[in-house]
């Protein structure tokens, strides 16, 4: 009895063992495999970067992957992809400008490619030209009760990209208005904080208006929860849009106001710019 009992449990647990053997590698895989991602938006989905299956690669093994992009909010933007997937230069610029998708590169390696790429962006248009005819209205009215605190080439933080700018000293709260007509293109309102030196300008509060020339009137430094005006809403000289505060890279509290053209690798160049009645060079 005991001798059949041991046959038969050593055969039971053979049999059990095998089994277990034979489903550990179906198990694994399971357990490895992901889901294949195939989209990734940026900026409360104003574009996509869209992964499509190409028809050169045949065979699982040999599958490669159109890289596209394509904006999903009707406003043009200035975008660079970063990945080592895009061959020797690592990097591809698109400028979106309609709703088509635009083709990047290949890759063969969709984990890969997600896994070290970036973006940068800039919104506005990268062919915009300068209409130096116009003539900007101020933003802050009566202007003479907001003096201008910093210049063209001042030294505190106008200077390089921001060359062409103007701050007016304000108190915290007071309206601004458009300086031109044209379309909300960005907005921030959600920062808090602010401070003299650069590492708080990720805080700065902002409204930028798409112009008709292609360039942006930027507004920057607004206070928490300042912004009175929502992407893609059309705006008319002289409208309310926000307040005025002390966020982002800001020693006192005041409106930083200037015109600017989107370039690629996230960057922008202010140009210089007429405003009525405003007695400073900023030409």
């Amino acid at each position: 009895m005991i001798n059949t009992l041991s046959r038969t449990t050593i055969i039971s647990l053979i049999l059990a063992f095998a089994c277990a053997i034979a489903a550990l590698p179906l198990k694994l895989a399971a357990q490895q495999m992901k889901p294949l991602q195939l989209e990734g938006c940026f900026d409360e989905r104003r574009f996509c970067i869209v992964l499509s299956e190409s028809n050169r690669g045949t065979g699982q093994q040999n599958r490669t992957y159109r890289i596209g992009i394509k904006r999903h909010l009707n406003l043009p933007v200035a975008v660079t992809l970063y990945s080592s997937e895009l061959g020797r230069m690592a990097h591809a610029n698109a400028f979106l400008s309609d709703d088509s998708t635009i083709e990047l590169g290949e890759t063969s390696s969709p984990s890969r490619f997600w896994s070290n790429m970036r973006v940068k962006w800039t919104v506005g248009d990268i062919n915009a030209s300068h209409n130096n005819n116009y003539s900007y209205a101020p933003p802050l009215q009566p202007l003479e009760n907001y003096p201008v605190v910093q210049g063209v080439n001042g030294s505190f933080s106008h200077f390089g990209a921001s060359k062409y700018a103007l701050d007016f000293g304000a108190k915290k709260g007071t309206p601004i208005l458009a300086a031109r007509g044209g379309i909300v293109i960005d907005t921030k309102s959600s920062g808090r904080k602010g401070g003299p030196t650069p590492e708080f300008a990720k805080y700065a509060n902002y409204i930028a208006i798409l112009h008709s020339d292609g360039t942006t009137g930027e507004y920057y430094h607004l206070m928490h929860n300042g912004v009175a005006v929502a992407r893609g809403q059309r705006i008319q000289v002289g409208q309310l849009i926000g307040y005025t505060g002390n966020t982002g890279f800001s020693s006192v509290p005041h409106l930083h106001f200037g015109v600017y053209v989107a370039k690629y690798h996230g960057r922008y160049e202010s140009v210089p710019f007429k405003m009525k009645t405003v007695n400073v060079d900023i030409e």
